[in-house]
């Protein structure tokens, strides 16, 4: 089965509203809503907690070494996440981490999921990406151009970056951040310019792990950061809220915490689906 073009787009996030401006100078036009991760020093390292299968394992490789040729990110993987079903299908965001997984999730009518949560001040503190193998094990996805494309974007929303342009027939930018057919298997320097756009100030703390074990180190003073709310969710609608409205294949869903903590998750739904 084929998914729609609009399916490598699909990305769903659960992220705290937040409020205040970011103040970063803008030289790129695809930010995330300016979602960030909180850091101290111009340059970070961001743990991606591996809990792919080892078919997958050289697409993050890559796109872990692609990303890690920002001048304000680097990123590590650690090759000790748990590979269970069960845990693979929850996917849960570390702590201070990313948190990266494969499965055969279903016709959910997506192919890759990228997830983050956001503290009070309006910084990421984890975040996950999910590849749905149920579409990658088809012949038309199960190739190295679309394994490496799609697992570069995911990390990419993880991030902070939007897409560059949502087109399929326009004129290929080059980047994993564009939609296109056949797809591109690496950032861009427009993507790494929004990169030091979005990265271009330092904040009062960090909401980064500051050890490569996995997450759970956080250096944020009480009451920010590391205050993350539950990224890991089910493929099912359960726990996404209700609906704020559906317009053509994007919809949103809002659910809030006892505690007045806001999550808000994106989907892009397949035609039909």
């Amino acid at each position: 089965m084929r998914v729609n073009r609009s399916s490598l787009a699909a990305a769903a996030a659960t992220v705290a509203l937040v409020t205040g401006a970011m103040g970063a100078v803008v030289v790129a036009n695809h930010s995330w809503g300016n979602y960030h991760w909180a850091r101290t020093s111009s340059a970070f390292t961001l743990t991606i907690v591996n809990s792919t299968t080892e078919d997958w394992d050289p697409y993050v490789a890559t796109a872990v070494a692609d990303w890690s040729g920002s001048s304000v990110l680097n990123m590590t993987q650690v090759l000790t996440g748990s590979t269970s079903d069960r845990d693979r299908r929850q996917c849960s965001g570390p702590d201070g981490a990313l948190r990266i997984c494969n499965l055969a999730y279903g016709q959910t009518g997506w192919l890759g999921i990228a997830g983050i949560s956001i503290d009070p001040a309006g910084h990421i503190v984890s975040g996950y990406t999910k590849l749905n193998d149920t579409y990658f094990n088809t012949a038309y996805y199960n190739s190295p151009d679309w394994k490496q494309s799609v697992t570069c974007q995911e990390l990419g929303h993880n991030v902070g970056l939007d897409h560059q342009d949502e087109a399929f027939d326009n004129l290929t930018l080059k980047s994993c951040m564009d939609y296109q057919d056949p797809p591109w298997p690496s950032p861009n320097r427009h993507d790494f310019d929004q990169l030091e756009s979005i990265y271009g100030h330092l904040d009062s703390y960090n909401s980064f792990a500051s050890s490569d074990s996995g997450g759970g180190t956080c250096n944020a003073p009480a009451g920010k950061g590391c205050n993350k709310a539950s990224a890991g969710q089910d493929d099912s609608r359960k726990g996404w809220g209700i609906s704020l409205g559906r317009r053509g294949s994007k919809e949103r869903f809002l659910r809030i915490d006892p505690d007045g903590m806001r999550h808000l998750t994106f989907v892009t739904w397949v035609d039909g689906y």
